[in-house]
């Protein structure tokens, strides 16, 4: 990652721009936030510009916010839809989830490199996978029940369909782009899959809206508690399944199951290092519903009992 912000910064002193750069390891603390303004203060910068992965992209989109000032994103591998989106996620000292924050604008520009996407672990592509899944599985949630998204927006059928494009694409290209990745190819599916990853799930799931499959995710994220194991996909796409048993999807649940576990993405909560019996299933339960605070549509018909049948199932 450092050399490619090396190369990067060395494109930009070719073409005479002047830059300074601040580097995201882990977590974006409130010490690193207070750097960054001065930084930005200092140097009189005129555009962030914002190059890696989540992290680089939540913290990019907080120095543009409270500098205003518009910002590039280039994401160096195809593992979330955070790119397009006008979020961050915010966490606290230890890398656990808080909140998210809401901007005004979104990113000016998405610049995304096909041949840096190709160099990154595929485990990324197939996260980005199991995200865009979840944007269509929560949106059509969303839909059938007259919701809202994360603005509490009702959302609209152009984004119902970016979403179930996202799905599609995923399903019918997913093996052959794993296949040109593994070949050091780029493919028309190859590109498909990263569009449909970064374009059509970042359009798809900030407009339609998030529901259960990112709430158990936040949950686990923001229990200090916990040691859970797994990149954002990865357990979005446990939370997928979940979702599925707590909204009683029963004849989709083998599909989707058996398409992660030959992608070899977690399909239980021990790949998660979760362990049910370390943890009160009622209050855990109860967490997920109140994702609902924060934006998360969740279905009526779900409930505390329906969440702890599917948890345990999921164990």
């Amino acid at each position: 990652m450092q050399m490619l912000g090396t190369d990067f910064v060395h494109h930009l002193v070719e073409q005479e721009i002047a830059s300074t750069t601040i580097l995201v390891d882990n977590v974006i603390s409130g010490e690193l936030l207070v750097e960054a303004k001065e930084v930005i203060k200092n140097f009189n910068c005129q555009f962030v510009i914002a190059l890696g992965g989540g992290k680089a992209m939540d913290l990019g989109k907080m120095i543009a916010h409270v500098s205003n000032l518009p910002i590039a994103v280039l994401p160096t591998s195809a593992a979330t839809d955070a790119a397009t989106s006008r979020i961050s996620v915010i966490y606290d000292e230890k890398g656990n989830f808080q909140k998210y924050d809401f901007y005004e604008k979104n990113p000016a520009i998405v610049l995304v490199d096909t041949n840096v996407i190709l160099n990154a672990p595929q485990t990324m592509l197939i996260a980005g996978f199991a995200d865009g899944i979840a944007t269509y599985i929560e949106a059509r949630s969303i839909f059938e029940e007259n919701g809202r998204n994360t603005r509490h927006e009702k959302p609209t059928l152009a984004a119902l369909s970016l979403a179930k494009s996202c799905h599609d694409i995923l399903i019918d290209e997913i093996a052959n782009a794993c296949h040109a990745q593994r070949k050091g190819m780029i493919t028309q599916s190859f590109e498909n899959v990263v569009e449909a990853n970064i374009l059509l799930s970042g359009l798809g799931f900030e407009n339609a809206g998030l529901s259960l499959a990112h709430g158990f995710h936040n949950v686990i994220m923001g229990d200090k508690e916990l040691t859970i194991t797994g990149s954002h996909g990865q357990i979005v796409a446990v939370g997928v399944l979940l979702q599925l048993l707590a909204e009683q999807r029963l004849a989709e649940y083998p599909f989707y199951h058996d398409l992660f576990a030959d992608l070899l993405l977690p399909t239980t909560l021990k790949e998660l290092n979760l362990k049910i019996e370390e943890i009160n299933l009622q209050q855990f339960a109860e967490k997920i519903l109140e994702t609902k605070k924060a934006g998360n549509h969740i279905s009526p018909q779900v409930n505390t009992k329906r969440i702890i049948m599917a948890l345990k199932q999921l164990a």
